[in-house]
This record gives C-alpha cells, structure tokens and sequence, in this order.
C-alpha cells in the first residue's frame, strides 16, 4: 500500500500500485466519501489486506461506515470487502446484483446486508446523492460508477485507467504523451471489446460523460484527474483505431525469469 491523500477535502484515496514487468506501474485505488454516511469505493488486493485495513483505518474509524460500493468484483477491487464487512456492522454492501451473487460463491456474503444497485439508481447519504453509472469502457458486466453530486467527481471504476511510469498523487504530473500512451495500453489490454465497437455508439457513451461534466475524474487505475475530462475522452475515442494488445510470450517469460534468478 502507498500513503493515503485527500482529494476534494472530504474524498480520501487508498492507494496501491502493481508493477507490470517491462511495462510500468498499475495505479490500484480505493476511496472514502466522508459522507454524513461515510462510504468505502472498493477494498484493494487480497494480497495487501492487512495493509489495506490499516490504511483504511488510518482515515476512519471502519465501525463508522455505513456503505461499502463495490464497483465490481475482480480481484483488485474486493480483496479486503469480507474483512470490512465485519469491521463495519452497520455498513451495507451497495453493488450490482450480478455482482453480490458471483461473491456468494467466494464467502457468506450476509445478503441482508447487501444493497442492490442498477445503472441510473442512487442512494442517499446525508448529504449528497450518489447515483450508479455505467462508465464507457469496461470489462465486468457488473461494473457500476459513482457520481457524488456534491463534490461533482465521477468514480469511474477501471474506465480511464493507465499503465504509467510512476506513481503520482495528481494525473496532472503526467505529461500528456504518458497519459495518452498508458490509456491505450491499458484500454487495448483490458477491453478488447473496443476493436469491434460501433463508433458512433462508443462515441455516445463518451458524450455521455460530456454531458455529466464532472470536476475530477476518480479512476480506479489512474491518479485524481482535474479539470482533464477532454483530454481523457479523447485518448479513450482514439483506442478502437490503436493496434490491439498482445501479451508477452512464453520466450518472454523465460527471459524475464532468466533475468530475476540473475539478480
């Protein structure tokens, strides 16, 4: 786990990074909304939980949240999700249906607990609004975003996320070169989908985050992005044109192992 920051006053960052060899770094975030109703974005790598728990409670007392958004349930965002779950008894699990069943065959999920979320729905937590969206790219059919209509920030879930050289507490740090280039590698990897998409179609869904115009961008593999909306967009329209990605090779592999028992 890397330090946690706050953004926007009232939103911390949970933050980690995996390394891909020969490739660079995969930012890996979790938020906090400071809400009336404090709630918890995702829960980290599994590998990291007794860090993640620490650095959570670095930022909140876990007993204080009252909701847990999971965003989907690949591996990097539900690591820690049963650990918090019984650190916040009074928190509730808001998630895509989908996606609260596919945990069941993990753990026990307390079903009781669990709050059922559709793109366009919302839940109220004191003091702002926080409705699902559906972000144009992703790669879980359970993938729901978060617009909080106090702050204006759009979690994104894994849309916008890149594979950069370092890690930042701001997207600004980036130049624009890394940033368009660590989109594409990541969207190419992570959606193949895109080469087949109809272009006016995806071109919609883009509008349609225009239309939100949210103040930050909140991305779970990419640092805060202020006031860079366009520029996101426009790295994402250009990704059904890039050359699909393709993985290193067994040769590649042996050559990277090679390397490591050398020292």
């Amino acid at each position: 786990m890397d330090k946690p920051f706050n953004v926007a006053g009232d939103i911390a960052v949970l933050p980690t990074h995996f390394p891909i060899p020969e490739m660079g770094l995969l930012p890996i975030n979790a938020f906090i909304i400071k809400a009336r109703e404090p709630v918890l974005v995702d829960a980290g790598l599994a590998i990291e939980s007794e860090d993640f728990m620490k650095a959570l409670e670095s930022v909140i007392d876990p007993s204080d949240l009252r909701w847990i958004w999971l965003t989907h349930d690949d591996a990097d965002h539900t690591g820690s999700v049963e650990a918090v779950m019984k650190a916040a008894p009074k928190a509730r699990l808001a998630t895509h249906p989908l996606m609260a069943i596919r945990l069941t065959t993990v753990w026990p999920v307390p079903m009781d607990r669990v709050y059922f979320l559709n793109p366009g729905d919302s839940i109220d937590v004191g003091d702002r609004k926080l409705s699902a969206v559906r972000p144009p790219v992703l790669d879980n059919p359970g993938s729901l975003g978060i617009y909080d209509d106090r702050t204006e920030a759009f979690f994104s879930v894994d849309c916008f996320g890149a594979i950069m050289p370092s890690t930042v507490q701001d997207a600004a740090d980036h130049s624009e070169a890394e940033l368009t280039q660590g989109m594409t590698v990541w969207v190419t990897a992570d959606s193949v989908w895109l080469h087949l998409v109809d272009e006016n179609k995806f071109g919609q869904a883009l509008d349609n985050v225009r239309k939100m115009a949210p103040k930050m961008i909140l991305s779970a593999h990419l640092a805060p992005a202020r006031g860079k909306t366009e520029q996101l967009l426009k790295a994402l329209a250009a990704a059904p044109a890039a050359p699909p990605f393709v993985g290193p090779s067994q040769a590649d592999l042996e050559r990277l192992l090679g390397q490591m028992k050398a020292g």
